[in-house]
């Protein structure tokens, strides 16, 4: 055999390996993924995390929500999941792993936000939203975080993977629970729903919040609107959200919004693009029981 059919022979060994490794150890750790610790390294469908600490001698597995800042580390790489959305801000990954894309409907949402980005060390457009790279054999970000700190990640994935310039990765902005009362009583045996409204602000612009992404004390939205909750002439988001599903308890005294924003929100167009930056905002609750609500 000639020396560049030994070649394509190795480089096809090569491919073989990597796909069994790559797509037969998260389907072992998926059945064995643990519950209750400190240390998240599973995000589930519906979850967020942010991960902020070391994940040492295992993987980070994400189906749902996963934003990655400065503390970060992954010892064994990062598998995004379908329909999961990664937002990296800064952090690691242990030498010679890599950031995995499980393709598929809908595709997974992965986000770095930096400058000076290049692969394989040629530099890319400054202006460039996303890049892709070779399914099998990868490509290796480099740039830098907002921190100063370095970006060298390996990924493997046939979609695209996104650019963002740096941008805080939290961002405060109001909330108003149950628009209109004095107290934002909550009784969770209740069947009913909670409306909470995001408010436009001087500051802030509730038709940059991508409703699909907004979750209420861990609840989804059953539905939202547009409208001028505070009359003040501009437009604000009103949410409902099933009380029975609000992760509060008889001890909370208040709950947080969260979401990512995109672009404006207009009553006759709602496609979104994930992938933003994320925001929150927190307000006072009072849980009462049922036997309280009737006295009122």
């Amino acid at each position: 055999m000639g020396e560049s059919g030994a070649m394509e022979k190795q480089k096809n060994s090569l491919r073989v390996r990597f796909s069994v490794i790559a797509w037969c150890i998260p389907a072992i750790l998926l059945c064995a993924a643990p519950c209750g610790a400190q240390i998240v390294n599973f995000v589930d469908v519906g979850e967020t995390a942010d991960i902020d600490y070391a994940i040492e001698y295992d993987f980070l597995m994400v189906l749902g929500t996963a934003n990655l800042y400065p503390c970060a580390y992954v010892d064994w790489g990062v598998y995004a999941f379908n329909g999961c959305t990664i937002n990296i801000y800064g952090g690691q990954i242990g030498d010679g792993f890599f950031v995995l894309l499980y393709t598929g409907e809908p595709s997974p949402v992965v986000t770095i936000y930096g400058t000076d980005f290049a692969l394989d060390g040629a530099p890319l457009d400054p202006l460039a939203t996303q890049f892709s790279v070779d399914p099998f054999y990868g490509g290796v970000l480099t740039g830098t975080y907002e921190n100063g700190d370095p970006i060298d990640l390996l990924f493997y994935s046939d979609v695209p993977i996104f650019l963002r310039p740096p941008q805080p990765p939290d961002t405060e902005m109001a909330i108003d629970i149950k628009p209109g009362g004095n107290q934002n009583n909550i009784n969770l045996k209740s069947k009913g729903v909670v409306s909470v409204a995001v408010l436009t602000t001087d500051n802030f612009d509730a038709g940059t919040v991508d409703p699909a992404t907004v979750k209420f004390a861990g609840a989804a939205p059953e539905r939202w609107k547009l409208e001028d909750v505070d009359d003040d002439g501009d437009d604000d988001l009103m949410f409902h959200f099933r009380t029975q599903k609000l992760n509060l308890d008889q001890d909370s005294t208040e709950a947080t919004l969260t979401a990512q924003l995109t672009g404006p929100i207009t009553a006759q167009s709602t496609e979104q693009v994930s992938g933003g930056t994320t925001v929150s905002g927190t307000d006072e609750v009072r849980i009462i029981s049922s036997k309280k609500s009737k006295k009122k």
